[in-house]
């Protein structure tokens, strides 16, 4: 099997090392995990482990479109925490806002 094999978790290591975006994207994970359960207002763990994955996908959504505003790759790691700090809902509500007056004005 492939994951006893010890170079593939060292190859794995070093791509996350590298990867501005990965790390931005694992940094959106933990951030949101801890919200949700620091909120308490959530209890289940499917929901807090969804919440925390959608974040951290958004995050390597966002850390794709830095480069294409001509920002550095190491504003990632600052995405992803402020992503996972505000959440899916909050950032959802902001995006339907600001797409409604684009279409509207």
């Amino acid at each position: 099997m492939s994951e006893k094999d010890p170079n593939m978790w060292a190859a794995l290591w070093q791509a996350v090392e590298q990867s501005a975006a990965w790390q931005g994207a694992i940094m959106a994970s933990i951030i949101a995990f801890l919200r949700v359960l620091y909120d308490g207002k959530e209890t289940r763990w499917t929901r807090i482990g969804l919440e925390s994955l959608i974040c951290g996908a958004l995050s390597l959504c966002a850390s794709s479109g830095l480069s294409f505003f001509g920002a550095p790759e190491s504003l990632s790691v600052t995405v992803g925490g402020s992503i996972g700090f505000l959440g899916v809902t909050t950032i959802r509500e902001f995006l339907v806002r600001w797409a409604g007056k684009r279409v509207d004005g």
